[in-house]
């Protein structure tokens, strides 16, 4: 403390009280633990008055066209579209007898294509900032997307050598869903900016 301070301190009673009580405080103050977890009513009280100011909405107030909105999403859309054609390609295998399979076959073939397609073509719009991007969720999306390219690439020509082989559809017909899962995800935070 400077030399002016204590000699003001000397001949002041309130401002030695003063210290007195803030050295006090300080004192005490260390004494505390590091972090004190409020009550619950605390938490309570600031949710309904977060409430009450419109902040904040609880999930009983939420409206019903607001939870439908979400549907209309992206990755919502992306990921409804490949499950759609996953149901068309097997009903189409279903649906035909089994007198005719290379007409079966080039009808499920030709909805592999399309839906190969589809993903691509919805991949080769990622934003560029996402294609470049430098984070590594950024980084671990596009390596994810690359080992799902590659593999199926290894179900569609397992598919065409070996036409009959239903597990390999089912592996395909997954990697089709992980794919537009992760091209919709990279198109969330493509338009968002993240």
């Amino acid at each position: 403390m400077p030399e002016a301070a204590r000699a003001h301190l000397s001949g002041c009673s309130s401002c030695r009280n003063l210290i007195a009580d803030l050295t006090s405080i300080v004192a005490t103050a260390h004494l505390l633990p590091a972090e004190v977890e409020p009550p619950a009513r605390v938490w309570t009280s600031l949710r309904v008055q977060l409430e009450e100011e419109g902040i904040i909405r609880s999930a009983a107030t939420r409206s019903r066209w607001l939870n439908f909105s979400e549907f209309f999403r992206p990755r919502v859309f992306a990921t409804a579209a490949v499950g759609l054609l996953i149901i068309a390609a097997a009903t189409l295998q279903f649906q035909r007898p089994a007198a005719q399979p290379t007409e079966a076959r080039n009808a499920n073939e030709s909805l592999y294509q399309d839906t190969s397609l589809t993903l691509n073509n919805d991949e080769a719009h990622l934003p560029a900032m996402q294609l470049a991007g430098s984070t590594g969720t950024d980084i671990s999306l596009r390596q994810n997307l690359d080992i799902v390219d590659k593999f199926i690439v290894d179900c569609e020509q397992r598919v065409k050598e070996q036409p009959q082989d239903e597990l390999t559809r089912e592996y395909l017909s997954g990697a089709y869903q992980q794919k537009a899962e992760l091209i919709s995800v990279m198109m969330e935070r493509g338009g968002s900016g993240n």
